[in-house]
């Protein structure tokens, strides 16, 4: 545990969930294959590859960044203009958006929790309330991870992290000021600066043991940085 700013008194403990809780990386991969290949089945475009689908998400981006905040509406939106392109009906777009949703839904949920994140939130949500307030897509009581009291999603939400909108959501829902929100995230934009400019707390989950000075994104520091989870119960012991 390494100190950078004065932690002072907090009543909300909010986390950032993907690569923060447990690990994305592989997950996120294995759900965008079986999108494609679903994608690809239902449409019949057996031509379509990633290097297409990442074309039309990022013609979404330019478009329209803002909605692209919402990654679940961004994938919706790309796949919808995709299939337009290949002069595909609508009732038949909206067919294959539902079907190829469906399956990167269920496949993006097949996360493995870590025993130690279980052992860590049960510990703490017996002392504090607990937020989830993510960028992404993954539905916390679908993984069980049951524990929050309040589930932020950039985009449906709110402007997504690091905006500020979603933790001064979360200070407006416990009536607290921002200053007693402590957040969580292996993020040193979305987290860290998001949650610093916010005026909350911030915790820099480093489990790849960066050094921060060597990070290019670093623009703000955290006010403590842990390499792993149940550093937190150093907190509640």
């Amino acid at each position: 545990m390494k100190f950078y700013r004065n932690l002072q008194p907090f009543k909300v403990i909010s986390f950032d969930l993907d690569d923060t809780l447990y690990d994305n990386s592989m997950v996120i991969a294995l759900a965008e294959q079986k999108f494609l290949t679903k994608l690809q089945q239902e449409s019949q475009l057996t031509e379509l590859d990633s290097t297409q689908w990442r074309y039309w998400k990022s013609k979404v981006m330019q478009q329209d960044p803002i909605l692209c905040e919402d990654v679940i509406a961004w994938r919706i939106t790309a796949t919808r203009i995709l299939l337009q392109h290949h002069h595909k009906k609508p009732q038949e777009i909206q067919r294959i958006i539902q079907s190829s949703m469906a399956e990167f839904i269920e496949w993006r949920h097949k996360i493995s929790i870590p025993t130690q994140t279980f052992e860590v939130l049960n510990k703490l949500t017996q002392r504090y309330p607990l937020i989830a307030i993510t960028n992404g897509n993954v539905d916390p009581k679908l993984i069980g991870l049951d524990y929050f009291k309040l589930v932020l999603r950039g985009g449906e939400h709110g402007r997504a992290k690091p905006h500020s909108q979603l933790f001064h959501q979360t200070a407006q829902h416990f009536q607290i000021s921002p200053q007693n929100i402590l957040h969580i995230g292996d993020h040193l934009v979305s987290d860290v600066q998001g949650a610093i400019q916010a005026g909350c707390q911030a915790i820099w989950i480093n489990v790849t043991k960066q050094h921060i000075n060597q990070c290019s994104e670093t623009t703000l520091l955290p006010t403590l940085e842990i390499a792993k989870l149940d550093e937190l119960l150093k907190f509640i012991n």
